[in-house]
């Protein structure tokens, strides 16, 4: 029987929730984890832990992930939140965050820290587990990990051939601590490309022309301009276009102030979802589209800048009721 079988075939109920318990021998890391017999453990018995706690299912056995702290986390929600705009804008995919569970052909299940999927391979996720919930068979077109101080290099490289053989194009291998990006790729998996901040990030070919400075995703506080980039020139652009359409009857200047102002506004109202799911994840409200629709420039500026301190999607969205001056979104001039 194939997994791809096996997936389909509801399993028996189950009255109580396996419990997470550590000390019951699990391997460290995804090395010890193979250099044992098969571990004890499969989907369908672990499926709850799988869904609620940082671990991966490796060979039968239960590995717990180790957690990326504030500054990797802020690298994460940017480098997600420019893919995602792009891969939406270029019609590939979208970017899901960390614990998204992929289940490989040898029956282990990851969970990158960020995944690039396209929405072809999205089609094809299947039910899976006691809740029959839909699950990615493979890996992502891109994978995006954070170093860890304890991940030792063989660990990456035995983590990354399982991606590879699983239908990953590229992995992205992040240091934090150092600002640096190892780009791997399926067709030269031991010749990584090694980016500094002054080099520039690129996705080809997934999503062709997508290019950012490497330094700009490690900021403090990157602007949602540098964030979205050619996207947000495309929809400036429209906006000037429908400006100076408008001009024709309004006034060509007014015209020209209105539609940059209209693309600019745009461009944060598209974006400010993709953040808020990346740092709420489930807290996000299904109309949050239709709330930002209403909200003026000044309020949009103010969930951008605190969507990294807020500690709830609710407390984040009450930003909103504050008063004060904050300035409007980016300018159409940098």
């Amino acid at each position: 029987m194939t997994l791809a079988t096996q997936t389909m075939t509801r399993p028996r109920a189950r009255t109580r929730k396996p419990q997470l318990d550590s000390g019951r021998g699990w391997p460290r890391d995804i090395g010890e984890a193979f250099a044992r017999p098969p571990g004890p453990y499969t989907l369908d018995e672990v499926a709850f832990i799988l869904e609620e706690e940082p671990v991966e299912l490796l060979n039968g056995w239960l590995v717990r992930q180790e957690m990326t702290d504030l500054y990797e986390r802020r690298f994460v929600s940017n480098l997600g939140s420019a893919l995602d705009l792009a891969a939406r804008e270029a019609g590939f995919g979208q970017v899901l965050g960390d614990q998204t569970e992929c289940v490989l052909s040898n029956g282990s299940v990851v969970k990158p820290d960020v995944a690039l999927i396209s929405w072809k391979r999205m089609a094809t996720a299947v039910p899976m587990g006691p809740l029959l919930r839909p699950t990615l068979i493979g890996s992502p077109e891109l994978v995006v990990e954070v170093r860890s101080p304890s991940n030792r290099r063989t660990q990456e490289i035995f983590k990354r051939s399982f991606y590879f053989a699983n239908g990953t194009r590229i992995v992205w291998d992040v240091d934090d601590k150092k600002r640096e990006v190892w780009v791997y790729r399926a067709e030269q998996p031991d010749r990584p490309a090694h980016l500094r901040t002054d080099d520039m990030l690129t996705c080809e070919p997934l999503i062709p022309g997508w290019r950012r400075r490497l330094g700009d995703l490690f900021e403090e506080r990157v602007s949602a301009k540098t964030l979205a980039g050619e996207v947000a020139v495309k929809w400036v652009a429209e906006g000037k276009a429908q400006g100076i359409a408008e001009g024709k009857t309004q006034g060509i200047a007014e015209g020209k102030t209105q539609g940059i102002a209209e693309g600019e506004s745009r461009a944060l109202r598209a974006l400010l979802p993709t953040l808020a799911r990346l740092r709420f994840g489930a807290e996000v409200p299904a109309d949050l589209p239709a709330t930002l629709a209403a909200l003026s420039d000044e309020q949009l500026l103010r969930l951008q800048t605190g969507v990294e301190t807020a500690a709830t999607c609710a407390e984040w969205l009450a930003m909103t009721l504050e008063s004060d001056s904050a300035p409007r979104p980016y300018s159409a001039a940098g």
